[in-house]
């Protein structure tokens, strides 16, 4: 991460990279407005420290340049101040600071405050953007902690069974509403195993939840259930008494299309020899399409592995 600090005080910018270095950011430093100016167009940073009083161009200057530069828009901006009027606090968030700090300030708060803004941006951008779950880079690095400690972990691969035909007869936006149920039900089972559940959304129709070895068959089942409950609200009347849909297949013949349903492939590392997150993967995958060829009722189907690699 590149955080540029834009004093023209150099003992601010001394201060504020000392308390910066056990973070390991990249800091690029400026030491007045054009200076500033210039390095945000060529280095981009992914965070900015801005005095407000700089020679040269000021720094509400800047950061109305930064708020209207499509490249810099969404660029985290803490701004440093001499004053602490509520005018001036009010004048300073208005023109597109994120947050602001007073001199003389302690650089160990500053330091934090950066921190935190460039914690949550990263988590934010590995969030999915539709149901606010976390996606796949999140969902690697909880699966490899779990291999990593050797903890005994169910991994739970959610796939929607006639998901894209839905989506071609009751269209995108209506498919959208069913990822958002989905992500609804995995997120309301977390109060019940919150000592061990993470929820996740790989992307499209694919979910998955990672708990204790012994409870995935009962989250996979308590999904299901639940799911199967919310199909009626997906469907006319018609097609949801009929049992299902007529749409085109991916060759553009008329098919009829049985409801969404869920297939669940559910991987454990109790008897199998699982040493990287590539594995899981191509065990669940494994399980799905195995799933994927059954014909399925009420909502869905689990299936747990119980190979053994011993």
């Amino acid at each position: 991460m590149n955080i540029l600090i834009a004093d023209d005080d150099n003992y601010i910018r001394d201060i504020t990279k000392k308390a910066l270095e056990k973070y390991n950011f990249k800091i690029i430093e400026a030491i007045d407005g054009i200076d500033a100016l210039n390095k945000i167009k060529t280095e981009l940073p992914d965070l900015i420290v801005l005095d407000l009083n700089m020679p040269h161009l000021n720094g509400k200057e800047i950061l109305e340049y930064v708020r209207k530069d499509a490249r810099t828009l969404m660029v985290p901006v803490i701004v440093i101040t001499g004053e602490d009027a509520m005018d001036s606090k009010i004048e300073t968030f208005e023109v597109g600071a994120d947050d602001y700090i007073i001199k003389p300030f302690n650089p160990l708060e500053l330091a934090l405050k950066i921190y935190n803004i460039i914690t949550r941006q990263i988590v934010n951008i590995s969030l999915n953007p539709l149901t606010k779950l976390p996606s796949s880079p999140i969902i690697e690095r909880v699966a490899t902690q779990k291999i990593n400690s050797n903890e005994k972990f169910s991994f739970l691969y959610i796939d929607v069974d006639n998901f894209k035909a839905y989506n071609d007869c009751y269209g995108y936006l209506k498919g959208n509403e069913v990822i958002k149920k989905i992500a609804f039900i995995l997120n309301s089972l977390y109060d019940s195993y919150k000592s061990n559940y993470f929820a996740g959304h790989i992307g499209g129709d694919d979910f998955v939840v990672i708990t204790d070895s012994s409870w995935g068959e009962k989250i996979a089942g308590e999904i299901i259930d639940r799911f199967s409950k919310s199909l009626k609200d997906f469907y006319n009347e018609n097609d949801y008494k009929n049992g299902y849909i007529i749409s085109e297949d991916r060759r553009k013949n008329i098919r009829y299309f049985p409801l969404m349903s869920l297939s669940i492939s559910i991987v454990i590392n109790e008897k199998r020899i699982i040493q990287h997150y590539g594995k899981i993967i191509d065990i669940a995958f494994e399980i799905k399409r195995y799933l994927k060829s059954k014909e399925k009722t009420d909502g869905g189907m689990y299936l747990k592995d119980r190979r053994s690699d011993f």
